[in-house]
């Protein structure tokens, strides 16, 4: 049987981490091609819809090794944060529970920020596309890649759902109905929120390409409905106890910090020599 009490502050906990995870991702993901643009000196700004070049007719790089740095710095930022944040999920020390979701989101958004900015620009020929040109990868090449990181994000979600399910012992994960409530209520819902916020603030709109941007955290997600049981679960993952006051001292701090992190962006970034 499912503790919901317990799931009702592991609710809370994963929709104030999710939201902090998304907007350092997002903070640290967009500063990169800023210093990288400065670097080449290309005058650029940051704020809560992302970078933006201070050009009227588009962003003239000027070089070959300026476009595909600022181009792939983003979603190579990206994926360095998310194998950064899981292989910390990974190791084998008792976690708080509060750590133990934040890491999670952090890897999530970081994944999909690195792998759905490549989808979307792949659709829309333009970004991440423009350097798979200039490096002459021809649409072969593109699709045996395309087919190769769907396989690594779901292997990346495979791994992410025996973690969680080793870390929320309590909840009897490995049972159909509890696995599909947890699901809904740490995951699914935590998710939606941030989308939310995202619409809100102006940092995205209702079309294809921001689908194209969120489909890799499905393929993140989904895993978790279907991951098996592990087998001989090590209980080193497990949390000391289900919640402890360092989950609230935590919980706090993902909702201060997501505020700093909203009046930095509101106020744009900059890089000035």
């Amino acid at each position: 049987m499912i503790d919901y009490y317990s799931l009702s502050k592991s609710f809370v906990i994963s929709i104030v981490s999710a939201l902090c995870a998304y907007l350092l991702v997002f903070l640290y993901t967009n500063f990169a091609p800023l210093y990288f643009a400065y670097d080449f000196d290309i005058p650029a700004f940051v704020n809560l819809s992302g970078i933006h070049f201070l050009t009227n007719t588009g962003v003239d790089y000027g070089s070959r090794d300026a476009l595909v740095t600022i181009l792939l710095s983003k979603p190579i930022s990206a994926v360095i944060v998310g194998i950064i944040s899981l292989l910390i999920l990974m190791v084998g020390n008792k976690k708080p529970i509060s750590v133990i979701l934040f890491l999670f989101w952090v890897n999530v958004f970081a994944f999909n920020t690195g792998f759905g900015i490549l989808i979307d620009d792949a659709v829309a020929h333009s970004g991440t596309y423009e350097v798979a040109v200039a490096m002459n990868i021809n649409f072969a090449i593109q699709v045996i890649m395309a087919i190769l990181f769907a396989f690594i994000l779901y292997k990346i979600g495979m791994m992410n759902g025996r973690l969680i399910i080793m870390s929320f012992p309590h909840q009897n994960l490995c049972l159909r109905t509890p696995r599909l409530i947890f699901f809904t209520a740490i995951f699914l819902i935590p998710w939606l929120f941030v989308v939310g916020y995202t619409y809100v603030s102006g940092g995205a709109s209702v079309s294809i390409s921001e689908l194209m941007k969120n489909l890799p955290v499905l393929v993140l997600l989904i895993p978790f409905l279907t991951a098996a049981k592990p087998e001989n679960a090590d209980f080193k993952y497990l949390p000391t106890v289900r919640h402890n006051i360092l989950d609230l001292v935590l919980s706090i701090l993902f909702i201060i910090l997501p505020i700093i992190t909203i009046i930095i962006l509101k106020n744009e970034i900059t890089i000035s020599g």
